[in-house]
This record gives C-alpha cells, structure tokens and sequence, in this order.
C-alpha cells in the first residue's frame, strides 16, 4: 500500500509538472509537489565545488615552493597567474580539474610529471541571493547545506507582512533561470518539506516582489522537462 500511495504522489507531481507546458507568468511557477519534484539533489560538498571568479586558491607544487601559491585570487575573467606560465583559465572547473590543467601547463616547458593540489580557500562562488520581503536583502555565504528556511534566516527573517506562502526559489539550469513556488508558512509548520538551497539560487519572499524583481513573462518548458519555469531570455 505504501509503494501505491508513493507511485500515485509521484505521477500526481509529474502530472502538475507536465500541466506546466502553457504558462507564461510567475503566478504559474510549479508549487506544491510539483515545486519539489523541481529541485535536482545537490552535488556533494567540497569535491564537486566549481571555482568561480575572486575564490581564493591554494595553488602547492610538490618540491617547487617558488611555484607555489598560497592566497591566488581568480580574477574576474576566471583566470588565476602563476609563475613560468601566467594566467590559467580555471573558473567552472573542480579543484581536481584546476590542478591537473596547472600540472599540465608547467609540464609543457618546465618541470617533468609536476604534482600540483589545489585547494579552494574561499569560496566566494558559494553564496544566495535573498530578496524581496526579507528584513535584510542581500548575497550570503553557503558553508554547508542550507535549506529554504535558513536561507531566509540568513536575512533575518521575513517582515510582518511578507507573503510567506508565495516564496519564489530562482535557479540557473542548463543556461537558463528557472523558478519554482513554495509554501513557507506551510514549511514552518512542519506541513510541507523544507527545500534545500543551492549556492548561486535566489531566494524571493512574497510573490508581488518577484515579478516586479525579476520583470517580463515567464517562458513555458517542455513538459516534464525539470519541472520549473524557464525565465524570459534565460538571463
């Protein structure tokens, strides 16, 4: 009985989500299971990080301390400098694919089977957006893994008269911003599932707020594709 309760909840979610096909307005961003069933895992902690522009580097060559780094700034464009080489493009790689390119690159000209660790020391790229009804908008760090409701707790929690039951959770996937609708009145109370935060989602409380924050109409996704709503332009 419980797999036919838990098959029957599945196809009612993928049914909201391929109901989703026609809508075109932030009103119609998937709630409830659908809204759930939108939100992929997270990626492991710390291994599957990618580095992003100002993260912080500690950049070891095994023996060659002169190459070594250990506060390398990734610049805006993505790049990190190193000695003998100069910049290496490193953004959107894990710290195990930075290093390899970094051995890599001293092995061309310089050092024979060179031993490079990289390791993130400030994650600047780990952070949400909080906004909207919130008592202070703003960027906040991802340590670990946060939920919807720590999330808000970040900004000090909602004013009096946020819309708690219409709070918009924004996400970039496959190139696109994509949103989805939850319930945090529900959530508090223990009635609904507390949706983890990805770093780099915005967090809108109060569903008035949204639309006027991130404006234009929203763009229908083939049905049952993700289960949330591309945003206009993918921008």
């Amino acid at each position: 009985m419980k797999r036919k309760n838990s098959i029957n909840r599945s196809i009612s979610a993928l049914a909201a989500l391929g109901l989703l096909g026609a809508c075109s307005t932030v009103e119609d961003a998937p709630r409830g299971e659908a809204a759930y069933a939108a939100i992929p895992p997270a990626p492991a902690i710390g291994m599957d990080y990618r580095i992003a522009p100002d993260d912080v580097l500690r950049i070891q060559v095994y023996h060659e301390p002169d190459l070594s780094l250990e506060d390398a700034q990734v610049t805006a464009t993505g790049m990190v400098r190193m000695p003998l080489v100069g910049d290496i493009s490193v953004a959107g790689l894990t710290s195990g694919e930075a290093a390899d390119v970094v051995a890599g690159r001293l092995g061309q000209r310089y050092l024979v089977s060179p031993q490079v660790t990289l390791f993130v020391k400030k994650a600047v790229g780990r952070r949400v957006t909080l906004d909207g009804e919130v008592r202070e908008p703003g960027l906040y760090p991802v340590e670990g893994r946060l939920t919807l409701l720590q999330a808000v707790a970040l900004a000090k929690g909602p004013t009096r008269l946020a819309g708690l039951n219409q709070v918009v959770v924004v996400r970039q996937l496959d190139g696109q911003r994509q949103a989805a609708l939850f319930d945090l009145a529900a959530i508090r109370k223990g009635k609904a599932p507390d949706p983890e935060i990805l770093p780099g989602d915005r967090v809108i409380v109060g569903l008035s707020r949204a639309k006027a924050i991130l404006g234009g109409a929203l763009l229908a996704v083939p049905a049952l594709a993700t289960g949330f709503i591309a945003l206009d332009g993918g921008r």
